[in-house]
This record gives C-alpha cells, structure tokens and sequence, in this order.
C-alpha cells in the first residue's frame, strides 16, 4: 500500500476529530470538542478560498486574558475534498497566537508562497491534531 501523503494524514486525524468529512461543516457555525484537563478546541468554517473555491476552516484554542479571547493557538487550513478515490487532504495557511503575538500566513499573495513556513506549519498541524486525539477532545455541542 502506498504511504500516504501528510496532508492526507491531517485530513484524515481531523476527520476523526470532527466524526465527519470537514467539509461538510456549516458555516457560521462554532464546533466545540473539549478533553477532561485541556483546553476546549473550536473549529469553525470561514468563507471558502477566494482562490480555488476551495472550504476554510478555523481551528483554535482560546483563552482569556483581561477579559479578551485570546488565541492559543489559531490555525486556519484549506480543505481539498476527496475525488476520484483519492483521499481528502488539508494544508496549513496560517498561524497565529495571542501571547506572544505572532501572525504567519503560508500565502501572503496570490502566486507566492514561503515553502519553508509551508513545511513548518504543516508538520506543526500533523503534531497538533495527534496531540488533540491523544488528548481524547470529543464533541460537545455545536454553538
């Protein structure tokens, strides 16, 4: 069997995560996944990509800090549904945290790319939702 490509990995931990295709999650809707002792998970779809049409989600933990929500961390990647039997995959478009701040786009512009940051976020992405399903975050309700 041929090894699997990370963003179909990704697609397929956060599948699990999510009990559905990630596509398939309403917009303007926030999904609550939480685990005894950690921090709750939100993850939210934000408008389809300008680009390539393709569905955007939001995945993040928040907490506050003088009475703001602040993100610890937010990532935002792009879905590409799964065709032609091939697997669904997702890919990392940026980064983000609140303390210290930091804010990484994968993409600033159309047609350019940082493929070292690319990489980075993408493998931080694959550690992340191990980390989420290890961690045993389960649905709570859809806000």
């Amino acid at each position: 069997m041929p090894r699997r490509h990370p963003y179909e990995m990704n697609y397929a931990r956060l599948e699990k995560l999510l009990g559905e295709p990630p596509q398939n999650l309403q917009p303007d809707r926030a999904y609550r996944f939480r685990a005894s002792g950690f921090m709750d998970l939100v993850v939210e779809r934000l408008p389809d990509c300008e680009e390539t049409g393709r569905p955007v989600l939001s995945l993040c933990h928040y907490f506050t800090l003088n009475g703001d929500l602040c993100q610890d961390p937010e990532m935002t990647v792009r879905v590409s549904v799964p065709r032609d039997g091939r697997h669904g995959m997702i890919e990392a478009l940026s980064f983000q945290q609140a303390v210290p701040p930091v804010y990484q786009v994968v993409y600033p512009q159309p047609g350019r790319f940082y493929p070292h940051l690319k990489r980075e976020l993408n493998a931080f992405l694959g550690y992340w939702l191990r980390n989420l399903e290890q961690q045993g975050h389960r649905s709570v309700e859809a806000d």
